[in-house]
């Protein structure tokens, strides 16, 4: 099956393409990138597909196109398993129909599409930007984070910049934001472990809302409940008290609980 590799001793722009099947890209301290494509299941032409997938590097791009033969794709016969190894540092644009992506190491920045698959992303410091229309999406740590899903689980651990999260359906969960957050899902609860600054705009037509501020935060609430629960555990003072970042945590639900809460312990960056 085919290997190829490449001298690349500066982070990459790398861009892949392949429908069904897996990508599995690692980030690492090495000035040599190395492609390799093979068929998950030598069957129904996989073989043929990993021979004539395009791979290219040009100025800085390194390229990874798998063909897709359309109405082929019938029982994951035709899935690709693409692998790559690149730079620390380098940049990921991804588009598949159902492939599982996952990267590991460190990241410029990563941008996902897909119709359906699991996502798994590892650290980027710049920003993420994922829309899968159906699977579960992982994100370990990013600056900016904008996801866009209709059904599946969403969990980003930390985020630096803004994130903006939009779901039809499927658990959202955030970690530590230092940035403003705006979250949105028709059916599924909303959790943030801790909040920091800037605002926090959340709603759910059907499910929980739960809020963690961090300790020494300034938070000012607006909270709506249609048929749930409204409850803050924080402490309320007339005044805003001196120093203190601000926070403005606004939050609907139409049926579903909403609770805002010191963060806990565990949640506070070390």
């Amino acid at each position: 099956m085919p290997e190829y590799s490449f001298d690349t001793p500066e982070p990459v722009d790398l861009r892949i393409r392949n429908a069904t099947g897996t990508v599995t890209v690692t980030a690492a301290d090495v000035a040599t990138s190395t492609v390799d494509v093979r068929p998950v299941e030598d069957s129904g032409g996989a073989g043929e597909l990993a021979e004539n997938t395009g791979v290219t590097f040009d100025r800085g791009r390194l390229t990874v196109e798998v063909p897709e033969r359309r109405g082929w794709i019938s029982g994951g016969k035709q899935r690709i398993a693409v692998t790559v190894t690149v730079p620390t540092g380098s940049s990921l644009i991804t588009r598949s129909a159902s492939a599982k992506v996952a990267t590991t190491g460190r990241y410029a920045a990563t941008t996902v599409h897909s119709a359906s698959g699991q996502v798994s992303l590892d650290r980027t410091d710049g920003p993420v930007e994922v829309h899968v229309a159906s699977g579960e999406i992982a994100i370990a740590a990013a600056g900016r984070a904008t996801v866009h899903g209709a059904s599946g689980a969403v969990r980003i651990d930390r985020a630096t910049g803004d994130i903006d999260v939009d779901s039809v359906s499927g658990r959202i969960r955030i970690g530590v934001a230092e940035a403003s957050v705006r979250a949105k899902v028709v059916s599924g609860a909303i959790t943030v472990d801790e909040a920091s600054s800037g605002e926090v705009v959340v709603s759910a037509t059907s499910g929980r809302v739960s809020i963690g501020v961090r300790r020494g935060v300034t938070a000012r609430l607006d909270l709506t409940s249609m048929t749930g629960r409204v409850r803050s555990e924080l402490p309320v003072e007339d005044t805003a008290p001196a120093g203190g970042a601000p926070l403005d945590v606004r939050a609907r639900t139409m049926s579903g609980d909403i609770l805002v809460a010191a963060a806990t312990s565990a949640a506070t960056p070390a």
